[in-house]
């Protein structure tokens, strides 16, 4: 079962689910928020969506902004289906944490979970379960434990620069055009561009950079040494 953009409930066998209505719907379940609890439930803003995202935890935060960030994912839905099924004798139910549709076309269900959850009994047989009723519907899988902390940085500051009313198409074109053929550092670049975008060069190039437009190597800590390149250039 999922709720559509209307909420609008559809339930169907999973083979004939509408994965691209799914992704664009309202969340079947509501991650609850209550005074004392130990996870950290919330809204998250998607450039990817142009809409609020509800996360249930820090780790699903963390998973939502390299998810925003990456340019193959062109939906995203949290708590996005409602799954009942049988497991040998078993009826399962299931409410997978994300649903991502790719450029591609492909269709990609995720559950974020911390590693030590991982090791009981109990959680591996439900994410089993979960694996071959996706396989059958010719649907990706992904079980995510998490990223490196220099990279979910790294990204978490090039997205102060997402927004268009704050940084425009012309401002990200700045640093495009002005990039060599071999690529820059940054701090060639603010020099560069230093009387044309006063004020505004390092959030044109982190523009660029979320937009990618431009790339780096983000498993390393961004600073004015970074070695920025266009997206044709080996980095």
């Amino acid at each position: 079962m999922y709720l559509t953009a209307d909420g609008l409930e559809r339930e169907a066998p999973l083979a004939g689910i509408d994965a691209l209505e799914a992704v664009q719907g309202t969340p079947v379940r509501i991650p609850p928020s209550c005074a004392g609890q130990t996870n950290y439930p919330g809204p998250f803003w998607s450039s990817t969506m142009r809409a609020h995202i509800a996360y249930e935890s820090r780790l699903e935060l963390s998973w939502l902004w390299l998810a925003d960030f990456d340019p193959d994912v062109v939906g995203i839905a949290a708590q996005p289906l409602y799954i009942v099924g049988d497991d040998d004798g078993r009826i399962r139910t299931r409410y997978p944490d994300f649903l991502c549709v790719m450029a591609d076309g492909r269709v990609v269900v995720v559950d974020v979970k911390p590693e030590e959850m991982l090791k009981k009994a109990a959680v591996r047989e439900w994410l089993d379960w979960t694996v071959r009723v996706m396989q059958e519907r010719g649907w990706d899988y992904l079980v995510w434990m998490g990223a490196s902390a220099t990279t979910l940085r790294n990204v978490r500051l090039l997205a102060a620069a997402r927004q268009s009313a704050l940084v425009g198409p012309s401002l990200i074109e700045a640093p495009v055009e002005a990039c060599p053929p071999d690529g820059a550092t940054i701090g060639d670049f603010e020099h560069e561009l230093a009387i044309s975008l006063p004020g505004a060069v390092r959030s044109a190039i982190f523009a660029a950079l979320w937009w990618h437009r431009l790339g780096c190597d983000l498993s390393l800590p961004l600073d004015s040494r970074t070695w920025v390149a266009g997206r044709a250039c080996a980095l």
